[in-house]
């Protein structure tokens, strides 16, 4: 079986490389109206051995049965980013997914990460109980030193806090918050995708 540094370095073959980097180097900035570079990391992925398994509007997941990972393949999103450098900060809790390695770069607007393998889930049990009595009191503690580290971290961030089913996943029966975040990208005016290089910590990388 190929290990992860022998599919990258296939990826940079000259060729491909090249290729790949040409076709996605149009983007310029983080907008969801154009999703087709998807298809062309899709096709390049396909020929290593590697399905879609999902998609979302700034990226997306791919599989390959041969591998205890599943690969994202994402744009500059900066909330995702900061879920991502909290997740690698806090790995031993539970309730975050567990990264592999770092976040690599294929361009300037294009990142790639490894996650765990999940399973879809159900917004229910310890955690949604307690987000849900968080939410009409932000003064609530969870006694569970988990939940709250992530409760706390969510209060940082409540402006871009997206949580919903589709951001909820399960190792078995654990469950997981795997994006909570949303960034509008319109800081400035409707419709005008920006990205603020100080908006992530480059330690991600």
């Amino acid at each position: 079986m190929k290990t992860f540094s022998q599919i990258l370095s296939e990826l940079y073959k000259p060729k491909e490389l090249t290729k790949l980097k040409r076709d996605l180097s149009p983007i310029k900035n983080v907008d969801t109206r154009d999703t087709s570079w998807m298809n062309t990391v899709g096709d390049l992925l396909k020929s290593k051995g590697f399905s879609k398994l999902g998609s979302g509007k700034y990226g997306s997941v791919f599989g390959n049965p041969k591998y205890p990972y599943v690969l994202k393949v994402f744009m500059k999103d900066s909330a995702y980013l900061r879920w991502i450098k909290f997740a690698m900060d806090n790995k031993n809790n539970p309730y975050v997914p567990k990264i592999k390695g770092k976040v690599v770069k294929i361009t300037p607007m294009i990142y790639a990460i490894r996650l765990e393998k999940l399973t879809p889930g159900t917004f229910s049990g310890p955690f949604a109980q307690a987000y849900s009595k968080w939410q009409k009191d932000s003064s609530y503690k969870s006694d569970d030193k988990n939940i709250q580290e992530v409760l706390g971290y969510f209060a940082k961030n409540k402006k871009l806090l997206d949580l919903h089913g589709e951001n909820i996943m399960m190792r078995g029966n654990q469950l997981v918050v795997i994006d909570p975040f949303y960034n509008w990208f319109n800081k400035h005016n409707a419709m005008d995708y920006t990205i603020d290089p100080d908006d992530f910590d480059k330690s991600v990388f």
